[in-house]
């Protein structure tokens, strides 16, 4: 008979060398992503740099439809054991290649667009170097995830370490060889930084198939998974930058830096929890597998108890004397926007409960009811938004952030109460 105990392995070891392997390298990943805008910044120049975040913010929606797709649905399934890793691997690592040039596609005629509507010429290296990025960046992503699924952290971190690395030190050489500088370059150095790091592994994982690609089957228990997880992507990311807009027009370009530094500080315990998706996943899809719904609840609320205090602690560190960490990092003129943190902080904690509680709708494999969360939370937002933002400037917009995660972990936690009422529901099958 399988006990909780059978299923507390994975939880045993979530602060031990997995979990370490996971937070050093969420560390490295989001220490990078913060080292490159400045470096890009002072190498660039304002007007270029504007260009270069554009290219990330759509790069990054393009990572997400990715994430939904491939990655998040393959961190759930390698917890099932239930397939030959070889092959699947392989399968997903080819599937993961043409969604990346459907990816590479779609970043370019965003571009396109996004210049059209500035009724300016698109410029083609731009275009391009967008495409590149998100093409090596989502290969990355997926061997990175892969990696971890199969108990190799150290070796994604050493993976993201080696690009970390490399990429300053190829940006300086171009700056020393006089070479020109410029939101397109900047971003085919780092889609040709990722690539270099990330071959090494992906060529392995290819050459190790035991029998032929299986891509159709594969693709069937992604849907599975990801076809409510997709739509989610959508909602998340049009809700976030209606805000953003919306903020930036009726409070003005020093509001909304105000808040930008805001949110990095807060960003910084967003880490934690990017890091447990390394994990958690493919743990809970574990303890679903031996123990059934049982130690699947188990599970959830031990590793909660697990992270809950260093997450409180973090929060605590930054959000009481947010005025002083706003002062020393980014000068005087920001520590007016300390309430700010202090709301965002407020949302972090909606973020986990709203998280844990998706880790185990992920597990059962009933992800429509996480796509109805945000839908819910996307109506709540736009309701309360304009006049928040109107009335409570950035105040106002800290706090429609902050409702729209309460509503949608609300949901969740409200709905994964409700379904162990309930009892357990078969895992779907395509």
């Amino acid at each position: 008979m399988v006990t909780i105990e059978d299923c507390g392995g994975p939880l045993r070891r979530l602060w031990r060398r997995p979990a370490l392997a996971s937070v050093l390298d969420q560390s490295v990943v989001s220490g990078f992503g913060f080292l490159t805008g400045i470096l890009a910044a002072r190498a660039v120049g304002i007007e270029e740099f504007g260009l270069f975040v554009l290219i990330l913010i759509v790069t990054a929606f393009a990572q997400g439809l990715h994430n939904a797709l491939v990655t998040a649905p393959m961190m759930t399934l390698a917890g099932s054991g239930t397939r030959a890793a070889p092959t699947y691997d392989a399968s997903v690592l080819a599937g993961a290649a043409v969604l990346s040039l459907v990816a590479a596609s779609g970043v370019a005629l965003a571009l396109v667009a996004i210049f059209a509507l500035r009724h300016e010429d698109a410029q083609t290296s731009v275009v391009l170097g967008g495409a590149a990025l998100a093409f090596a960046q989502n290969l990355q992503f997926t061997i990175r995830r892969m990696l971890f699924a199969r108990g190799r952290g150290l070796t994604a971190l050493a993976m993201d370490t080696a690009r970390a690395t490399s990429f300053p030190l190829v940006l300086a050489a171009a700056w020393l060889f006089g070479l020109p500088l410029s939101a397109a370059s900047v971003a085919w150095l780092l889609a040709g930084t990722a690539l270099a790091a990330t071959a090494p592994l992906a060529w392995p994982v290819w050459r190790a198939r035991r029998r032929s690609l299986r891509l159709r089957p594969v693709a069937r228990r992604h849907w599975t998974i990801a076809r409510w997880l997709f739509p989610v992507v959508f909602v998340t990311f049009g809700q976030e930058q209606v805000a953003w807009i919306l903020a930036g027009i009726v409070l003005g370009d020093e509001a909304i830096g105000g808040l930008r530094a805001a949110q990095y500080l807060v960003g910084l315990v967003l880490l934690l929890l990017t890091a447990t998706e390394n994990v958690i996943p493919t743990a809970a899809a574990r303890a679903r597998e031996t123990g059934g719904e049982v130690a699947l609840r188990a599970y959830l609320r031990r590793a909660t108890l697990a992270t809950a205090p260093i997450l409180g602690l973090l929060l605590l560190a930054i959000a009481l004397p947010a005025d002083i960490w706003l002062r020393l990092v980014f000068g005087e003129p920001f520590a007016a926007y300390a309430p700010g943190v202090q709301i965002l902080a407020v949302g972090v904690v909606f973020i986990f409960l709203r998280d844990m509680a998706t880790q185990y709708f992920r597990a059962m494999q009933d992800t429509n009811i996480v796509f109805r969360a945000f839908v819910v939370s996307l109506l709540v937002s736009l309701a309360i938004m304009y006049p928040l933002v109107a009335r409570y400037g950035v105040t106002g917009t800290a706090l429609v952030i902050a409702i729209g995660h309460g509503t949608s972990a609300a949901f969740l936690l409200f709905a994964a109460m409700r379904r162990v009422t309930i009892g357990e529901k078969p895992i779907p099958r395509p």
